[in-house]
């Protein structure tokens, strides 16, 4: 457990620094911009961000899992990434210009009052985003947690630099916020590639047998990103879909508020998880099927107690935060928490069941998340607004959870309640971490 206790500690301890920065930007911006222009911004983000999730095929994916297991040169893998980046990005530029071309498309960005400008700038950026994320999974897969989060927190602070450089200082608004997002990106790019540079020396060779089982591994965890994906983001969309135009950009700022500090829990299972999947990879089924228990017992225990927390003080937090203004996203933050729990559980499965090469089972858990949140959605927003829409992320992310949970146990021989209720002995493994912690810090020194 040590060795796990320590990745997991430095991941989460970073998970806590990026949140600062993070909630740092989310604060000038949402002040600055206000409920209107954050919503316009989240929308920016977000069109690229689903783009991007569909057409990287889950390659990031098969890095982590194929440098994890040493099945290919870690070389090979690095070649593939890059050159899969550029064309890939290419081709994901060019999707975009086709989406420009429908009327639905134009109508949306325009009744949602989006600069097609703004939206090309990030767009632009997509090769380095994708080249960005397949090196960080390759750093991920040899087990370099600590080079892994580097590139976190590097990506985080220079974007929290350029939004106070130039939404905060220079007042340019909304420009202001999306050009610092692609600055962060880019800086982020080149720090990541010096990074892989110092593992291996770059060289242009395409290995097409590991380009097709990239994709054979990858492209179930790649339905299971995409599915995932948008199942968690719909809400957004549809709140700007269905709602009268006069408010939607409104009613998407306030509800990007309620999940951006919503998912801001998700840095404890993803440092969980970020571990789990490269360890799992490299471990036996007995091993794990006693390992991952104990971890999603931990997760659960450490969300629900972050959760209650968030409850009691949402509407003072968003208060003093971002100002009264936002106080209409406290409501779908509360609604939002079971779900976030449940999908917080379901995480860290789903990283065990990648790790033993089955991650099928996640994009059936997928499919019916979106299953059900569709349909909830076109139901519930036009009804109860943001609100609905958070009470439909909640029961897709349930179910989502259930079926990752059926999965594991059947895999694993566990019963729920060993994997579910925390046990006397998990407590020996907080004092493991405070003790990990203290060498760590000893050693820093």
């Amino acid at each position: 457990m040590s060795s796990f206790s320590k990745d997991s500690l430095i991941s989460f301890l970073t998970g806590i620094l990026v949140f600062i920065f993070g909630f740092f930007s989310i604060i000038i911006i949402s002040r600055v911009l206000g409920p209107e222009g954050r919503g316009i911004y989240s929308l920016i983000i977000l069109i690229p961000g689903m783009i991007m999730t569909f057409g990287n095929l889950g390659l990031g994916a098969g890095n982590v899992y194929f440098v994890g297991s040493k099945k290919y040169k870690i070389g090979d893998v690095v070649s593939n990434s890059l050159i899969l980046a550029i064309l890939v990005g290419f081709i994901l530029i060019l999707f975009f210009w086709g989406l420009l071309q429908f009327n639905p498309f134009q109508k949306f960005i325009l009744n949602n009052h989006i600069p097609s400008l703004y939206l090309w700038m990030v767009i632009l950026a997509m090769p380095l985003s994708l080249l960005l994320s397949f090196f960080q999974d390759i750093i991920r897969g040899r087990g370099d947690i600590t080079n892994y989060n580097w590139v976190r927190i590097f990506q985080s602070f220079i974007e929290l630099l350029a939004i106070i450089f130039f939404v905060l200082i220079l007042k340019e608004n909304i420009f202001g916020a999306v050009l610092s997002n692609v600055i962060a990106v880019v800086g982020a790019a080149l720090f990541v590639i010096f990074l892989v540079t110092k593992i291996n020396k770059l060289y242009i060779i395409f290995n097409k047998k590991l380009l097709k089982d990239s994709i054979s591994y990858g492209g179930r965890i790649y339905l299971a990103n995409a599915a995932s994906f948008f199942s968690y983001r719909l809400d957004m969309f549809m709140i700007a879909w269905l709602l009268n135009p006069e408010v939607s950009a409104v009613a998407v700022g306030f509800y990007s508020i309620a999940v951006a500090m919503a998912e801001k829990l998700f840095m404890i299972p993803g440092a969980f998880a970020t571990v789990l999947f490269p360890k799992i990879s490299s471990s036996n089924n007995k091993e794990a099927d006693n390992f991952t228990p104990r971890v999603v017992r931990h997760t659960i225990l450490i969300v629900f107690i972050f959760s209650l927390i968030l409850a009691f003080l949402a509407k003072l937090l968003i208060t003093i935060l971002f100002g009264s203004a936002f106080l209409p996203s406290v409501a779908p933050l509360i609604i939002l928490l079971p779900g976030i729990i449940a999908f917080s559980i379901g995480g860290v499965m789903a990283a065990d069941l990648s790790g033993r090469g089955k991650p099928q089972f996640a994009v059936y858990s997928s499919i019916a998340c979106i299953a059900v949140n569709f349909p909830l959605n076109l139901l519930l927003i036009p009804v109860w607004g943001i609100n609905g829409a958070a009470f439909a992320s909640t029961v897709a992310y349930s179910i989502d959870t259930s079926i990752i949970i059926w999965a594991f146990l059947k895999i694993s021989k566990r019963s729920l309640k060993e994997v579910l209720i925390i046990q006397k002995q998990d407590f020996q493994d907080y004092l493991k971490i405070l003790s990990n912690f203290k060498n760590f810090l000893q050693i820093k020194k």
